[in-house]
């Protein structure tokens, strides 16, 4: 009987870790397809006051 639960656990957590796999590859997929178009660039230097640009009341 207990090798009998030990087996039930083994497969159920077999087959939650194949299951976890699964998900994780397709989101890497998805994050792939998704990001396949973007091309990276360099980010524009910040202004030199940042302090003011971050307080500035003009809009």
């Amino acid at each position: 009987m207990k090798r009998l639960l030990v087996l039930a656990a083994a497969a159920a957590g077999a087959a939650y870790v194949q299951r976890k796999l699964e998900q994780q590859r397709s989101e890497k997929d998805l994050y792939a397809a998704a990001s396949a178009g973007r091309t990276r660039t360099a980010d524009p230097a910040p202004p030199k006051d940042v302090w003011a640009a971050a307080t500035d009341s003009r809009v």
